[in-house]
């Protein structure tokens, strides 16, 4: 995969992610990942949700997100994070680029050990 000039390689990930803002659960399908976040595939009202809870300086609010490491033996890794790019792609699906900011040691591990599993 090439560099792209980025800090971090990016390895494709599939799965479900489930995204969690103000008490609701909406979901997102997995696209990449890198040890600084990860890129999910969502439907128009996730992105609809997120806009209506921006912050007075129009910056998307922090949630909470769950995913699963298949190949890592199914561990599941959960974080806060923000966004750090959204794509439309059609009518209904975007590209939502996500930064953690919030990993515990473990699932930072997990994260890495699966990059690298994926990357040998």
């Amino acid at each position: 995969m090439a560099n792209e000039g980025r800090n971090y390689p990016r390895m494709p990930i599939l799965g479900d992610a489930n995204l969690k803002l103000s008490r609701t659960v909406r979901s997102g399908t997995l696209m990449n990942i890198s040890p600084s976040g990860i890129q999910i595939e969502c439907q128009h009202n996730l992105i609809e949700q997120l806009s209506r809870a921006k912050s007075d300086s129009r910056l998307f609010p922090n949630f909470e997100l769950e995913f699963e490491l298949v190949a890592a033996g199914r561990e599941r890794v959960k974080s806060v994070c923000n966004v750090s790019y959204c794509r439309r792609l059609s009518q209904d699906n975007y590209n939502l680029g996500l930064d953690f900011i919030a990993l515990s040691d473990t699932d930072e591990r997990r994260v890495t050990e699966f990059i690298n599993q994926m990357a040998a």
